[in-house]
């Protein structure tokens, strides 16, 4: 039932932001992340701010109508994981109402979920089948196996889907709400850090937890940082946790132990070098100590310093379907991003339209 009732949230989340943001609702220090932050036009770009990628292709999933692709990810053999639910009606049982195409009947519908491994040309390798947790984040690890971060639990599950470790996440936080999920994951060598979100608003808060890879010795190093919608990434730099606190428009730097390190990222949205639109960036992975940063709503996709200076544009993707609903749907999607490890590919997920669109770099 929760899984259908996410389904119904997310499909209402356009105008619940909306409200959220009439109603004037803080995010941030008493800034107010609105839909006027979006850029209505893209500024022509300098010599400085030429595209080095530009989209060339798109990956579909053969998912039908009633698939989702929730995440993705990459593992450190360049393949591309990505999490897909299905909504499947259950067999009838004895006694139970008759059976209905109405998705409003939650209690008689179930969810398929699997991880499709892809590689960098989009074909598809195999299919892993996953039980029991849905898949909200995934990471991938240098053994093959994959974390899983969905509503309730945290899991690990090797090459072929069989799990290997579960834990959930009240045993993680004790007295933690009903609405409790993982919101971001990341792994290194020797820990899991995931962040546990509260909330599915403009004013959603995460809090980080570093396990060890057995999912074991749970330890709250990092508390309320804000990630819009229920959204923020992590990732990991030498000893270094990167939070993209995406509400503040801004990336934290975290020891592992959870001393603030650093900050930097600012609001703009006429320049290219701050982040636009609602709540940015969303979404960042890294290639060889840079951070790529992708923003919903514009589509925009850049690459940093690891201090924070700008470095260059690096394209954009379409973003039609991501504007299909309104403008502050458009600010608040979900745009997981993953670079190749030569840097030529980079691959950033349409969630509207289950898509994961690729961008090329422009020959010299």
């Amino acid at each position: 039932m929760i899984q259908r009732t996410r389904r119904l949230i997310r499909s209402a989340l356009p105008f619940l932001l909306l409200i959220a943001g009439s109603a004037g609702l803080a995010a941030d220090d008493g800034e107010q992340p609105t839909d006027r932050e979006q850029p209505t036009d893209r500024e022509q770009p300098t010599d400085r701010e030429q595209p080095t990628h530009r989209e060339v292709e798109s990956i579909k999933l053969e998912i039908g109508t009633e698939g989702r692709l929730e995440t993705m990810a990459m593992n450190q053999a360049g393949e591309l994981l990505a999490a897909v639910t299905w909504l499947v009606k259950k067999p009838a049982a004895e006694g139970d109402p008759p059976a209905t195409d109405d998705p409003a009947f939650w209690d008689y519908w179930s969810e398929r979920r699997e991880i499709r491994v892809l590689d960098g040309d989009g074909t598809e390798l195999r299919k892993i089948e996953i039980e029991n947790v849905v898949p909200l984040q995934i990471c991938g690890t240098d053994d093959g196996s994959i974390y899983l971060g969905g509503e309730y639990l945290i899991a690990k599950i090797d090459r072929a889907g069989n799990l290997v470790e579960k834990v959930k996440i009240v045993d993680v936080i004790p007295n933690t709400s009903a609405d409790t999920h993982i919101s971001g994951i990341a792994v290194n060598e020797q820990y899991l850090f995931v962040a546990i979100g509260s909330g599915r608003s403009l004013r959603a808060t995460e809090d980080i937890v570093r396990l060890t890879r057995d999912l074991k010795n749970p330890t709250m190093i990092v508390q309320r940082q804000f990630g819009c919608c229920s959204h923020i990434d992590l990732a990991t730099d030498g000893d270094t946790l990167l939070v993209a606190e995406n509400s503040r428009h801004r990336v934290n730097r975290f020891s592992f132990d959870g001393e603030l390190l650093g900050r930097w990222g600012q609001r703009d949205r006429t320049g290219i070098e701050g982040f636009a639109a609602c709540c940015n960036p969303v979404n960042f992975d890294l290639i060889n100590g840079r951070l790529v940063t992708a923003e919903s709503g514009i589509g925009r996709v850049k690459e940093f310093h690891p201090d924070g200076t700008f470095k260059q544009l690096i394209g954009y993707v379409d973003t039609t379907k991501f504007d299909r609903g309104s403008r502050i749907a458009a600010a608040s999607c979900y745009i997981p991003v993953e670079v190749s490890a030569d840097g030529n590919r980079i691959y950033v997920m349409d969630v509207r339209a289950n898509l994961i669109r690729v961008l090329q770099r422009i020959a010299s």
